[in-house]
């Protein structure tokens, strides 16, 4: 079983990381023993997300070394939220290790806020990106803008980025990377809940049949 970590951390914002976490509960509901959605923080006191629901960590950053060195890991997802532009340092050194080891391949994905982080800790410098603005991750000082791209999502030898407003084209992205369902359900499930049109539900219906029965 492969699993997908998601940061929890104060003011972590809702909508930012639902659209995946449900996702991944329902690919495991699909295909038992797929993949696991883990709950990872600083520690394992819990946190207020930025709708103020309680959400308390089930284990500490340090278990993703472990996890990334035993082929386990497909995906750590941190979430945008009101508190990057100082501190994390831990989180950083994390991203850090797990960038290096890209014979396991695993993803590092952040969306809005979180594209601070990674832009403070070096990780966006020789890295096609993206983020809510240009301006925005210029605060964090880092000489990485000359890769910047309008675009709802960017990945780049295993770094996802993604602007705060597109929460479905992350999920997406995350989705086919990580290849936790067939490009067939992530492209009609992305339609879906991008443009809302019948012949999209449709194809997702069919295409999570098909997968379901395979």
């Amino acid at each position: 079983m492969r699993t997908i970590a998601l940061y929890t951390t104060e003011t972590m914002a809702d909508w930012e990381y639902a659209y995946l976490t449900t996702q991944i509960t329902g690919a495991e509901h699909l295909k038992p023993g797929r993949c696991r959605l883990l709950l990872v923080g600083d520690g394992l006191e819990p946190v207020r997300t930025l709708g103020n629901l309680p959400l308390e960590p089930e284990a500490d950053l340090d278990v993703l070394d472990a996890l990334a060195d035993d082929g386990s890991l497909a995906a750590l997802v941190i979430p945008g939220g009101d508190h990057y532009a100082a501190g994390h340092e831990r989180l950083i050194e994390v991203v850090g290790h797990l960038v290096d080891k890209v014979d396991k391949e695993v993803l590092v994905a952040a969306i809005c806020g979180a594209t601070l982080l990674l832009a403070r800790g070096g990780f966006l410098d020789e890295r096609r990106h993206t983020s809510n603005a240009a301006s925005f991750l210029e605060t964090s000082g880092y000489r990485g803008g000359v890769h910047y791209v309008e675009a709802p999502v960017a990945t780049d030898r295993g770094v996802t980025t993604a602007s705060g407003i597109h929460a479905v084209s992350f999920t997406a992205e995350v989705m086919r990377v990580t290849g936790l369902v067939p490009d067939a359900m992530v492209d009609s499930w992305e339609q879906v809940f991008l443009n809302g049109r019948e012949r999209d539900y449709m194809a997702l219906m069919e295409a999570t049949s098909a997968w379901q029965n395979a």
